[in-house]
């Protein structure tokens, strides 16, 4: 009878004994710490270098661009520096436009007005002189009254555009009442008011009359032109 083979025996790995001495195990560890910060060390001096670099460029970019803008500031104010006397006479130009605009529009038709005085009065008597202004000017009885000192008319109605003071002479004696009359019955005469009636003989007569007019004494000639 055979007899069967045994199966081999199988023994475990070798044992691995650290036969370095305790001294040079230490010293070995201490190196290889230190690399290990040496690099770390190294890393953060690294990004702090690359950092720096960093806000460097982002600090002369941004001095450039200021210094593009600064200078497109200066030549900006060298430009308005510039047109600002063209301002000024496009300034005064539309200041003057308004003036003549507001002016024109409000001519008035004097020597009609002054006719139209003219005719109204009774026959015998005619105008010698007078006085004119737009708006409600001082009357010759306001004036009379206070010595001279009256600067508008106490009696000017509202709306007045313009003011005639005329003094009217006759060979023949004018009643106050007439004349008054007269004037009132002018298309456009807002009120009437007569300063002094005198007789400087018994063949000349005058008085001074202040005739206020409505805005129907408006030309309108330059309306259409102002428009």
């Amino acid at each position: 009878m055979m007899l069967g083979r045994s199966a081999a025996l199988v023994y475990g790995a070798p044992p691995r004994v650290n036969l370095l001495p305790p001294a040079e195990r230490e010293r070995r560890e201490q190196a290889a710490l230190a690399r290990r910060w040496g690099l770390i060390a190294v890393g953060a001096a690294a990004l702090v270098v690359l950092a720096v670099a960093v806000t460097a460029l982002l600090v002369r970019s941004a001095d450039g661009d200021l210094q593009a803008e600064q200078a497109r500031t200066t030549a900006l104010a060298r430009q308005l520096a510039a047109n600002r006397d063209v301002a000024t006479a496009t300034r005064d130009k539309s200041a003057y436009e308004a003036y003549r605009t507001q002016v024109m529009t409000s001519d008035v038709s004097w020597g009609r007005a002054l006719g139209a005085l003219q005719d109204a009065l009774p026959n015998g008597a005619r105008i010698d002189g007078f006085d004119a202004v737009v708006g409600a000017a001082a009357s010759a009885a306001a004036t009379s009254a206070t010595g001279g000192g009256a600067t508008l008319a106490a009696t000017a109605p509202s709306g007045t555009v313009a003011t005639f003071t005329v003094q009217v002479s006759s060979m023949l004696p004018m009643d106050q009442k007439a004349v008054v009359a007269s004037f009132t019955r002018v298309p456009g005469v807002l009120g009437v008011e007569m300063a002094d009636l005198s007789s400087e003989s018994s063949a000349s007569y005058s008085s001074t009359t202040t005739v206020f007019f409505d805005d129907s004494i408006l030309s309108h000639k330059y309306a259409e032109k102002a428009g």
